[in-house]
Protein backbone atom coordinates (compact mmCIF):
# COMPACT_ATOMS: atom_id res chain seq x y z
CA UNK A 1 0.00 0.00 0.00
CA UNK A 2 1.50 3.74 -0.92
CA UNK A 3 2.26 6.13 1.90
CA UNK A 4 -0.81 8.37 1.02
CA UNK A 5 -2.90 5.46 0.90
CA UNK A 6 -2.01 4.55 4.54
CA UNK A 7 -2.15 8.30 6.10
CA UNK A 8 -5.62 8.37 4.50
CA UNK A 9 -6.82 5.43 6.43
CA UNK A 10 -5.66 5.86 9.50
CA UNK A 11 -6.58 9.78 9.38
CA UNK A 12 -10.21 8.92 8.51
CA UNK A 13 -10.29 6.36 11.22
CA UNK A 14 -10.19 9.04 13.65
CA UNK A 15 -14.58 8.82 14.07
CA UNK A 16 -16.49 7.52 16.84
CA UNK A 17 -16.78 3.91 17.29
CA UNK A 18 -20.20 3.12 15.41
CA UNK A 19 -18.03 4.53 12.35
CA UNK A 20 -14.85 2.74 13.54
CA UNK A 21 -15.76 -0.70 12.73
CA UNK A 22 -16.18 0.24 8.82
CA UNK A 23 -11.99 0.95 9.09
CA UNK A 24 -11.19 -2.46 9.11
CA UNK A 25 -12.00 -6.13 7.25
CA UNK A 26 -11.01 -8.94 6.62
CA UNK A 27 -7.66 -8.42 5.55
CA UNK A 28 -7.17 -5.93 7.90
CA UNK A 29 -7.71 -2.79 5.63
CA UNK A 30 -10.06 -1.22 3.26
CA UNK A 31 -9.39 1.27 0.48
CA UNK A 32 -9.80 4.77 0.55
CA UNK A 33 -12.79 4.76 -1.83
CA UNK A 34 -14.42 2.58 0.68
CA UNK A 35 -13.98 4.19 4.07
CA UNK A 36 -15.22 7.99 1.84
CA UNK A 37 -18.35 5.33 1.16
CA UNK A 38 -18.95 4.35 4.85
CA UNK A 39 -19.04 7.89 5.59
CA UNK A 40 -21.34 8.93 2.82
CA UNK A 41 -23.40 6.31 4.15
CA UNK A 42 -23.15 7.57 7.46
CA UNK A 43 -24.27 11.44 6.37
CA UNK A 44 -26.89 10.54 3.81
CA UNK A 45 -28.33 8.24 6.64
CA UNK A 46 -29.24 11.12 8.18
CA UNK A 47 -31.27 12.93 5.16
CA UNK A 48 -30.01 16.41 5.04
CA UNK A 49 -30.52 18.29 2.32
CA UNK A 50 -30.80 21.95 3.79
CA UNK A 51 -28.10 22.92 6.24
CA UNK A 52 -25.71 25.64 6.47
CA UNK A 53 -21.79 25.59 6.94
CA UNK A 54 -18.76 26.94 7.20
CA UNK A 55 -16.91 26.11 4.13
CA UNK A 56 -12.59 27.24 2.98
CA UNK A 57 -10.53 26.40 0.49
CA UNK A 58 -7.02 26.79 -1.35
CA UNK A 59 -6.06 27.37 -4.60
CA UNK A 60 -5.39 30.46 -6.57
CA UNK A 61 -8.02 32.18 -6.12
CA UNK A 62 -9.12 35.64 -4.52
CA UNK A 63 -11.81 33.82 -1.71
CA UNK A 64 -8.75 31.14 -1.08
CA UNK A 65 -8.15 30.65 2.14
CA UNK A 66 -11.27 32.57 3.37
CA UNK A 67 -13.79 31.34 5.54
CA UNK A 68 -17.14 31.17 3.64
CA UNK A 69 -20.68 30.52 5.19
CA UNK A 70 -22.56 28.49 2.14
CA UNK A 71 -26.23 27.74 2.75
CA UNK A 72 -27.55 24.67 1.33
CA UNK A 73 -31.02 24.03 0.33
CA UNK A 74 -32.63 21.16 -1.45
CA UNK A 75 -29.56 19.90 -2.19
CA UNK A 76 -28.19 23.39 -4.05
CA UNK A 77 -25.68 26.09 -2.76
CA UNK A 78 -28.68 28.74 -2.68
CA UNK A 79 -25.80 31.49 -1.08
CA UNK A 80 -22.14 32.34 -0.35
CA UNK A 81 -20.99 34.67 2.18
CA UNK A 82 -17.46 36.07 2.83
CA UNK A 83 -17.60 35.13 6.90
CA UNK A 84 -15.31 38.55 7.28
CA UNK A 85 -16.71 40.95 5.17
CA UNK A 86 -20.20 40.08 4.18
CA UNK A 87 -19.75 39.88 0.50
CA UNK A 88 -22.26 37.78 -1.18
CA UNK A 89 -20.73 35.75 -4.02
CA UNK A 90 -22.03 33.86 -6.43
CA UNK A 91 -23.08 30.20 -5.39
CA UNK A 92 -23.27 28.22 -8.17
CA UNK A 93 -19.11 27.63 -8.44
CA UNK A 94 -19.35 26.21 -4.25
CA UNK A 95 -19.99 22.80 -3.11
CA UNK A 96 -22.64 20.66 -0.93
CA UNK A 97 -21.72 18.37 0.82
CA UNK A 98 -22.58 15.59 -1.45
CA UNK A 99 -19.99 17.42 -3.84
CA UNK A 100 -17.43 17.16 -1.07
CA UNK A 101 -17.67 13.27 -1.31
CA UNK A 102 -17.82 13.26 -5.03
CA UNK A 103 -14.58 15.14 -5.43
CA UNK A 104 -12.93 13.49 -2.12
CA UNK A 105 -14.01 9.89 -4.27
CA UNK A 106 -12.97 11.04 -7.62
CA UNK A 107 -9.55 12.01 -5.96
CA UNK A 108 -8.85 8.85 -4.45
CA UNK A 109 -9.23 6.78 -7.34
CA UNK A 110 -7.34 8.81 -9.22
CA UNK A 111 -4.93 9.01 -6.82
CA UNK A 112 -4.44 12.57 -6.02
CA UNK A 113 -6.39 12.10 -2.60
CA UNK A 114 -3.46 12.76 0.11
CA UNK A 115 -5.47 12.91 3.60
CA UNK A 116 -9.21 13.16 3.98
CA UNK A 117 -10.87 13.00 7.57
CA UNK A 118 -14.71 13.38 8.99
CA UNK A 119 -16.85 15.05 11.23
CA UNK A 120 -17.49 12.39 14.27
CA UNK A 121 -21.83 13.25 14.30
CA UNK A 122 -22.64 13.31 11.05
CA UNK A 123 -19.96 11.79 9.19
CA UNK A 124 -19.24 14.70 6.49
CA UNK A 125 -15.61 15.62 4.87
CA UNK A 126 -14.23 18.19 7.03
CA UNK A 127 -10.84 18.51 5.46
CA UNK A 128 -9.57 17.01 2.14
CA UNK A 129 -6.26 17.53 0.85
CA UNK A 130 -5.02 17.09 -2.79
CA UNK A 131 -1.59 16.44 -4.08
CA UNK A 132 0.06 19.77 -4.96
CA UNK A 133 -0.87 20.84 -8.52
CA UNK A 134 0.45 24.74 -9.38
CA UNK A 135 -2.62 27.25 -9.29
CA UNK A 136 -5.18 24.08 -8.80
CA UNK A 137 -7.47 23.33 -5.76
CA UNK A 138 -5.07 22.47 -3.66
CA UNK A 139 -7.35 21.35 0.04
CA UNK A 140 -10.52 22.15 1.39
CA UNK A 141 -12.61 22.51 4.16
CA UNK A 142 -16.02 22.42 6.07
CA UNK A 143 -17.20 22.75 9.37
CA UNK A 144 -19.79 24.48 11.93
CA UNK A 145 -22.15 22.18 9.61
CA UNK A 146 -26.31 23.40 10.81
CA UNK A 147 -29.29 21.70 9.74
CA UNK A 148 -31.97 24.50 8.59
CA UNK A 149 -35.39 24.27 8.96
Amino acid sequence: MSRSRSRIRSTACLVPLAVLTACSNATGSLLPEQIILEHRAVWEGQGLTSYSYTYEFWAFNRLAGQPLQLEVRADTVRSVMVVATGEVVDPRYFPTINSLFERALAAARDGSLTTVTFDGERGYPTSIRYAAIPDALSSQRASALQPLP
